[in-house]
């Protein structure tokens, strides 16, 4: 999650248009724009493929209760692993509206930003939930 938010605008950048290369042409040169690819956020947050490194994580994370250490109150973990899975859910949703931004009534690249916007902020606290369950089982965490 802290390469998906450090390095937001490549991931979530789509096609420029008249490209069909992705990953070779970053900013457009016919002067329209780029695209945006919001449903990569999915893949981070473990909701597009059963092998994304955190598919369904928060049942993993329930399996681990047994290996807290007696000073973390289990509830308070628990309730840490529900917000959690709402925070990565509700990321992942943004995402997911936002690639139909385009499409629908009153949408335009201004819905699909301030979608992809509210899915970023979603990531961010997601991220922040996920180091605080890292920190109750003791297990180290990587710095962006």
């Amino acid at each position: 999650l802290q390469y998906l938010l450090s390095n937001w605008d490549d991931i979530t950048v789509g096609a420029c248009r008249g490209s069909t290369d992705t990953t070779e042409q970053v900013v457009a040169t016919n002067g329209v724009g780029c695209d945006k690819a919001p449903l990569k956020v999915q893949e981070y947050v473990g909701y597009k493929s059963i092998n994304d490194p955190l598919f369904k994580a928060e049942k993993l994370m329930m399996r681990a209760v047994p290996l807290l250490p007696p000073d973390v109150a289990v509830d308070d973990y628990v309730e840490l692993v529900n917000l959690w899975a709402e925070k990565a859910q509700m990321s992942s949703l943004n995402a997911y509206t936002s690639s139909w931004g385009e499409a629908n009534p009153n949408g335009g690249q201004t819905k699909v930003a301030a979608f992809l916007d509210d899915a970023r902020f979603d990531v961010e606290e997601s991220a922040d939930v996920l180091r605080k369950i890292l920190a109750c089982l003791d297990l180290p965490t990587k710095s962006a």
